[in-house]
């Protein structure tokens, strides 16, 4: 076997730099409306309880995925039983997977307001899953 003479670096093409990629999932900036939200939090890997945070929190939100009155952490605490860094463990994982929105993005959680939104794929990801449900306790009847 037998190997050609290696391309200098003066040889190789010349190449843009990538753009660096951005911290977490792109968002949708327009809130989800509850029903489908809800859906989307159920069907989704998330342990648990941040799920049941998270269908804790969208008590709070009117069907267009705003909230009149912000829950806050220890009003999240009060609604679930959990202590309050469970809770916010579970913002937290909310957060970074894309289900809710704060404002300001760099405030502490505790204060923040938050929004519903959906990250890419969940809403469809819900709607097989219902889909599939449906189909299989049909075909058990």
């Amino acid at each position: 076997m037998t190997t050609g003479t290696r391309p200098t670096p003066a040889q190789m093409p010349r190449r843009r730099p990538t753009p660096a990629a951005t911290e977490g999932p792109a968002l949708d900036p327009r809130p989800a409306h509850r029903k489908p939200w809800e859906r989307a939090v159920l069907a989704s890997s998330l342990p648990g309880n941040f799920r049941f945070v998270g269908i804790a929190l969208s008590t709070h939100a009117d069907g267009r995925g705003y909230f009149a009155h912000q829950p806050r952490v220890i009003g999240l605490v009060h609604d679930t039983g959990l202590h309050v860094g469970q809770v916010r463990v579970a913002l937290a994982a909310l957060l970074s997977r894309g289900f809710i929105r704060r404002s300001p993005a760099d405030g502490p959680i505790d204060n923040a307001d938050l929004v519903l939104t959906l990250p890419p794929g969940a809403f469809a990801r819900a709607r097989r899953d219902r889909q599939t449900t449906t189909n299989r306790s049909s075909a058990d009847a």
